[in-house]
């Protein structure tokens, strides 16, 4: 998931929130790797931090020039295929893999 992710980075408006998910993410890897952490918690504390991050992202756009536009498609698409549905384990939507 990182390596494809940072495949979408360079057209993120704020790649810091994605740099901040991936960090989540190796870290929890390596909880459910030691079995400290079960795969069901691991994706629920992503969840709540991709909600956080998607939050801080729309505040941050929302204070941004009016003439900023619409996020790229890329940026679209990345937001929608993580839904807070895909945070689950056996997520119901389309896009979660």
């Amino acid at each position: 998931m990182i390596k494809a992710t940072e495949l979408a980075r360079p057209l993120l408006p704020f790649p810091e929130l994605l740099d901040r998910e991936n960090a989540l993410r190796k870290a929890l890897a390596g909880q459910v790797q030691a079995r400290t952490m079960s795969l069901l918690e691991r994706n629920v504390q992503i969840q709540k931090l991709h909600s956080q991050l998607l939050e801080e992202a729309r505040s941050r756009q929302s204070a941004a020039p009016a003439d900023a536009g619409k996020p790229l498609l890329a940026v679209a698409q990345w937001r929608q295929s993580n839904p807070e549905s895909c945070g689950r384990l056996g997520g119901d939507a389309g896009t979660c893999y």
